[in-house]
């Protein structure tokens, strides 16, 4: 909780230092011409967005094979519900999150990172008919590089509009734990897996200070057993200066990873689904 309050400090300082130093604002977005220079040739162009994300989190893990106990021997769920105040200071919902984005002419390479952990306690049926809480957490960090290709520059109703076809691959860190009553020394697996995912990014540019965006993206492919993605955001930015832009919007991403053991049987599994707004700051050089 601490680290989520000193990320909110340190974006709200780095913004104002930057808005003092920027200048005023005009003209701040390229539009569609992001990457190129004013006479039309390629420039590098490089954008960091540090913000933070408040997600409603629901995570279904299993860490053991299907037992006699309410369905599921070793098996849990959270659904954190949208944060609040309260919430807040209970259990860690917020993501601190960044995107950097490199632009090369019609080129693009890009470093996005995802934070989610949440936990929460569910009751279940003990082995003598007794009602015991079971407290389920999950860790899980996203670290997903990748590059992209504009497709599409140009007009639609008069707004310039580019769009890029994007393509890479997921580093996910994950730590799940359940403990109870009925399992006093909990019951842990952390690990790492790899998958691919191919997406999309729409920019509108409505105005010199404004930028709507549109992305997507699947992931997973059937790869880990199956394990499938996805992944969607829309976001408005506005320019402060003229290296530095404010954005909010909303975001949401799936990540699920299957594991079956000896003859099929399922030993491990996580699903975990994350949507919610977010806020933070642009940086461009």
């Amino acid at each position: 909780m601490v680290l989520q309050h000193q990320a909110v400090r340190l974006l709200a300082v780095a913004g104002l230092a930057v808005a003092l130093l920027g200048g005023p604002a005009s003209a701040q977005f390229a539009g569609n011409s992001d990457g190129f220079a004013p006479d039309g040739t390629p420039r590098m162009q490089v954008e960091l967005s540090p913000y933070v994300w408040l997600p409603d989190s629901n995570v279904k893990i299993s860490l053991g094979p299907r037992g006699n106990i309410n369905g599921d021997l070793i098996s849990g769920g959270v659904d954190t519900g949208v944060p609040n105040s309260t919430s807040l200071n209970d259990t860690l919902h917020p993501s601190f999150m960044g995107l950097g984005l490199l632009r090369y002419g019609p080129w693009s390479a890009e470093l996005d990172l995802d934070w989610v952990s949440a936990s929460g306690t569910k009751e279940v049926i003990g082995p003598l008919g007794n009602w015991r809480g079971l407290t389920s957490s999950v860790t899980l960090f996203r670290t997903a590089p990748g590059v992209g290709y504009e497709v599409f520059k140009g007009e639609v109703g008069g707004i310039p509009v580019t769009a890029d076809a994007r393509v890479g691959f997921a580093v996910f860190s994950w730590t799940e734990k359940l403990t109870s009553e009925i399992f006093p020394t909990g019951v842990n697996t952390n690990g790492t897996f790899v998958q691919p995912w191919l997406g999309t990014r729409v920019s509108f540019y409505p105005g010199t200070d404004w930028r709507i965006e549109i992305g997507a993206l699947g992931q997973g492919f059937g790869v880990d057993n199956g394990s499938w993605g996805w992944g969607a955001s829309a976001m408005v930015a506005y320019s402060v200066t003229s290296r530095m832009d404010v954005t909010g919007g909303f975001r949401a991403i799936n990540t699920s990873r299957n594991n079956p053991g000896a003859l099929g049987v399922e030993t491990r599994k996580l699903d975990v689904t994350s949507y919610g707004p977010l806020v933070g700051v642009g940086f461009r050089f």
